[in-house]
């Protein structure tokens, strides 16, 4: 289940990010180092933290590099223990 803080933004904050090879409908406010994105379909991808192979919508970057996603599952995790 997502924050309520999270917002849209249309913008990445981050001057050094890349850019996104993905259709990205939205992006959630960063927190800390790590900003979620909603993807406009399932993709696949290897999560960077879990190294799992993930077919998914959500994904989120660290610092706004799109060469090593992270699935949902450990964004959650990360932000839970506060990294």
């Amino acid at each position: 289940m997502a924050s309520e803080s999270h917002q849209h933004s249309k913008e990445p904050s981050n001057p050094n990010a890349s850019e996104s090879p993905f259709k990205v409908t939205m992006q959630y406010d960063p927190q800390g180092e790590w900003t979620l994105h909603r993807l406009e379909s399932a993709t696949s991808f290897g999560c960077g933290q879990c190294n799992k192979q993930k077919k998914a919508k959500l994904v989120a970057t660290r610092h706004g590099q799109w060469d090593d996603l992270c699935c949902n599952g450990c964004y959650g995790l990360l932000l839970s223990k506060g990294k």
